[in-house]
């Protein structure tokens, strides 16, 4: 049912997300009475290409207009007579140009999932992992020139649970995600114009290389384990007794052996290897062939 106190705004959605995420922010738009005039998708760049633009439009609804491009300088051209009242992204991969995102008439506004200003960039989800936090966030925010640096419109805490992965955490980033929309949508309807976000706390979230996604048994458990949360069901990688695997869950587990950092201890139910500090119990995992 239509939220009745808010405005009904005509929206442009960007995203790269997954089809039953897309899908549900453009229902919940919907149920608060908002127009999605357009989905605008992408295969992405050369350095983050994506596939699931394909899912995304093989799962849409078959009344949904909607526009796969790479090509951004030419989007306000083409938009303008939409006339939007507003642009609203959720991991969409290319940054908007200037002319864009000043064409809807209340501007734009992106999803992030963090506590901005920590964490902005391409993968804020695997850095909170990778570095032990043990709470994220959402932050929806108005958009500028560079990426996630723009005022704070409505932002919330989560709490990473020790057992949490990023398979895991993203349910609880969708679940707060919901009900801060309307929140959003009230602040630009009155034209709210945020909070700046403050210099002191800014960090970034750069993609990942090799070095992140193989793990280095020369280093402790605990940081391994975490490596291990931040990929979740894709998986690290690991090199165990001459054959690749992918490391999908583990826990540390203390151990006085004295093997070089590798060693496999035991594989009667799980792979057992020795690190810098402790060992690691692999209790999800495949070969790679």
């Amino acid at each position: 049912m239509a939220n009745t106190s808010l405005p009904s705004m005509r929206i442009i959605y960007f995203s790269n997300q997954s089809p039953e995420v897309v899908n549900a922010v453009i229902e919940g738009l919907e149920e608060l009475g908002q127009q999605v005039l357009l989905l605008v998708t992408t295969p992405g760049t050369r350095t983050r290409p994506s596939t699931e633009y394909q899912r995304t439009v093989a799962h849409a609804r078959r009344d949904l207009d909607i526009l796969i491009t790479t090509h951004m300088s030419r989007l306000a051209g083409m938009l303008r007579p939409l006339e939007p009242d507003l642009i609203f992204t959720t991991g969409f991969t290319w940054k908007l140009p200037p002319e864009l995102l000043t064409l809807p008439r209340l501007g734009s506004v992106n999803a992030h999932p963090s506590l901005l200003p920590r964490y902005r960039g391409p993968n804020p989800l695997f850095w909170h992992f990778m570095n032990g936090e043990t709470h994220g966030g959402l932050t929806i925010h108005r958009m500028d020139a560079d990426f996630d640096t723009g005022s704070i419109l409505v932002q919330r805490a989560i709490e990473i649970a020790p057992d949490d992965d990023v398979d895991s955490f993203f349910p609880k980033l969708l679940a707060v995600g919901g009900p801060m929309i309307p929140e959003m949508l009230q602040a630009v309807a009155t034209g709210e114009p945020g909070t700046p976000q403050p210099v002191e706390g800014a960090s970034y979230a750069p993609l990942c290389t090799d070095a992140e996604r193989w793990l280095d048994w020369t280093r402790p458990a605990g940081q391994l384990r975490n490596q291990v949360r931040g990929w979740g069901s894709q998986g690290a990688l690991a090199t165990i007794d001459g054959q690749s695997y992918l490391v999908c869950r583990a826990r540390t587990v203390a151990s006085a052996a004295t093997a070089q950092p590798g060693t496999l201890l035991d594989s009667t139910d799980a792979l057992l290897v020795q690190t810098g500090e402790g060992a690691l119990l692999i209790e999800a995992f495949k070969r790679v062939s």
